[in-house]
């Protein structure tokens, strides 16, 4: 019996060392970071975006096909009759008649001269490799900061119940003041009826508050691509750490010359330009190598090395008049440089509106933090005044519940504020490609 529970023992604890604890179990819940990296790992859009990478690596094989030799292996089989033999000197004397015709070959053909076609459409194919990097890492950004807002608003909704839960037991501990001087004989009934109503109103922020925790969890779960009812606890605080000084010239020229958005258009400027050279060679002359080798017969049986054929040249081809389609692909190509070109520009203009924004923000938050940090101080002391001399007969019940009202809208935008300036603060630095 000893050594079965020893048996039973040694697989429990197998099974625990074994066991593999989800991001939010680790630790009683789940970081930034953590939030982070699952989203990097698993978010669709992200996934969409390196497929589309994957998919562009095969497009530059696809491409770099036209620059080697074409092998091909060939057999075919045909019937004949002509009659026209009759019409010749030769049909005098013979009758026309079915023929078979047998062919097995092996053919080759090689482009040797396109006027920089085919290598520069290489280059445009692997120009495209770079800009699919540079929309993953925007996808990417976009990502990271969809997580940090829906991180930080989950903190917020979980603050927020907090915040209704303590003005619920602030109510009903005036309830419990106002049925003891209520049986003390101090007070009529109508003070412990409209305690009570204010306790029954308590409740109702926090059945609310409860609920936008629920439907937080639900949106930062779908960007980490899970369950959108699977259990998540936001492991961090809503806390004030100041960013290091930035003007908006400074954060625009940090964007300009990190944000992939921006590389990915210089890529298109750069690839309209090859575009252009692909275009200008349309009407250019074309070399090609042919060659083939095999055996041909009219009897199957025949069919063999004593049937050899073979032949082997090369080939120039030079458009003479296209209908003027190698100027259309010409104004085509320009064209597309140019708009490369202005969305460069309008997304330059984006980046500055976001940079201002999220600056502004930043400072309205800021100061926003610093009144309500004193506001909540100033109403904590009222609140303890006001339940004091209601206590000792003073203050009546509504000087309490104003002082509770006043301590609730404090907290509130005290913890909103934070995650004002923490959303801003990580906007900015997503602006810059910081974060």
């Amino acid at each position: 019996m000893k050594r079965r529970h020893t048996g039973i023992f040694l697989l429990l604890l197998l099974a625990i060392l074994t066991a593999k604890p989800t991001a939010a179990q680790d630790e009683g819940g789940l970081t930034l970071d953590q939030a982070v990296s699952l989203a990097l790992a698993g978010n669709h859009e992200v996934l969409r975006a390196r497929e589309r990478l994957f998919r562009q690596e095969g497009q530059i094989q696809e491409v770099k096909s036209q620059i080697y030799p074409q092998v091909g292996l060939e057999g075919s089989y045909r019937r004949s009759y002509d009659e026209s033999l009759r019409d010749s000197g030769i049909g005098a004397f013979v009758d026309p008649e079915v023929a078979d015709s047998w062919v097995a070959r092996t053919t080759l053909r090689q482009l040797l001269f396109s006027w920089g076609k085919a290598s520069t459409a290489v280059e445009i194919a692997e120009a495209l490799l770079r800009q699919a990097g540079q929309d993953v890492a925007s996808s990417e950004r976009a990502v990271v900061l969809r997580v940090h807002e829906a991180f930080y608003d989950l903190l917020l909704t979980q603050r927020l119940v907090e915040v209704a839960e303590e003005r619920l037991a602030q109510r009903e501990r005036v309830l419990d003041v106002a049925q003891k001087r209520f049986s003390a004989g101090v007070v009529n009934e109508f003070e412990v009826i409209r305690a009570r109503v204010d306790v029954a109103n308590a409740r109702t922020p926090v059945i609310q508050a409860r609920n936008r925790v629920r439907q937080a969890k639900a949106a930062l779960n779908n960007l980490l691509a899970r369950e959108q009812t699977e259990p998540v606890e936001a492991r961090g605080e809503l806390t004030h750490v100041p960013l290091e000084p930035l003007t908006l010239e400074q954060v625009v020229e940090r964007a300009v010359a990190r944000r992939p958005e921006l590389a990915s258009l210089r890529v298109a400027r750069e690839i309209a330009e090859k575009n252009l050279a692909i275009a200008r060679a349309e009407d250019k002359p074309q070399v090609n190598l042919d060659a083939e080798y095999g055996f041909a017969t009219q009897h199957f049986e025949h069919l063999g090395p004593n049937r050899e054929r073979w032949g082997a040249g090369v080939s120039l081809s030079f458009p003479l008049f296209d209908g003027w389609r190698t100027r259309g692909l010409v104004a085509q190509a320009r064209s597309q440089a140019r708009d490369a070109d202005l969305a460069a520009a309008q997304l330059r203009q984006v980046i500055t509106l976001e940079a201002k924004v999220a600056l502004d923000d930043l400072g309205e938050a800021e100061e926003i933090i610093r009144a309500s940090s004193l506001n909540i101080e100033q109403a904590q002391k009222a609140l303890e005044l006001a339940e004091t001399s209601y206590r000792y007969g003073v203050a009546i019940l509504l000087d309490v519940s104003d002082a509770q009202l006043a301590l609730t809208a404090a907290r509130t935008d005290h913890a909103r504020a934070l995650r004002d300036y923490m959303l801003a603060k990580a906007r900015v630095l997503s602006v810059m490609y910081q974060l």
